[in-house]
């Protein structure tokens, strides 16, 4: 079987069928990716990503995607082609987070600590963890009305995943641009009429 010429649905409905080529397969494809996104997440939140830490980190992710029968590539909708790779990034960047929040927890060293000066300074797109919650608050009520602002768009709920991504999880306009296979001026364009939008109708 010729694993590349397989859609990554082909490739996950294999995977549940118990198929080791197929998850080998899978593996093989988003292996760097998920890698790339947990380097990401443990540099912002001032942790340097030694091999053995980006190893279980990476183990962390698969755990949450193999977790209640592979619960996550399960219930995947396949609502565009970045479906799989948008349920990755998330996993792999949530996973991480966790992780760091129950290190610092315990840690309870000066890392915990945000000088208010710092933060006034922090921008959207490079605040990587949502540690209060009233910010989660915040962001939901955020991207509910941005839905209900765009639920008439072809791409509506692929556009909301994207800025999801950008604003909560500091993943960048190229990075999405190769996760959802587009131009990426046109991720650039989505962002910027969706943070209008935020600003005209939602905030």
């Amino acid at each position: 079987m010729n694993w590349r010429e397989l859609s990554d649905q082909q490739l996950v409905e294999l995977c549940l069928e118990g198929n080791e080529g197929a998850w080998s397969e899978l593996l093989e494809r988003y292996k760097r990716l998920i890698l790339r996104v947990i380097t990401k997440t443990l540099r912002i939140a001032g942790i340097a990503p030694t091999a053995s830490l980006l190893e279980d980190r990476f183990n962390d992710c698969l755990m949450r995607i193999l977790t209640k029968d592979c619960r996550a590539l399960r219930e995947l909708k396949w609502l565009h082609e970045g479906s799989l790779r948008g349920l990755l990034v998330i996993t792999a960047s949530t996973a991480t987070q966790d992780w760091v929040r129950k290190e610092f927890s315990e840690k309870r060293d000066k890392n915990k600590e945000v000088p208010i000066a710092d933060m006034d300074e922090v921008k959207p797109a490079s605040h990587n963890v949502i540690s209060s919650g009233d910010q989660k608050i915040l962001l939901d009520q955020l991207m509910n009305c941005l839905a209900n602002v765009t639920r008439d768009e072809a791409d509506c709920k692929r556009n909301l995943a994207i800025f999801l991504l950008f604003y909560s999880y500091g993943i960048t306009a190229a990075d999405l641009a190769r996760i959802y296979k587009m131009n990426l001026r046109k991720v650039e364009n989505t962002l910027a009429r969706l943070a209008r939008l935020a600003r005209s109708h939602c905030l």
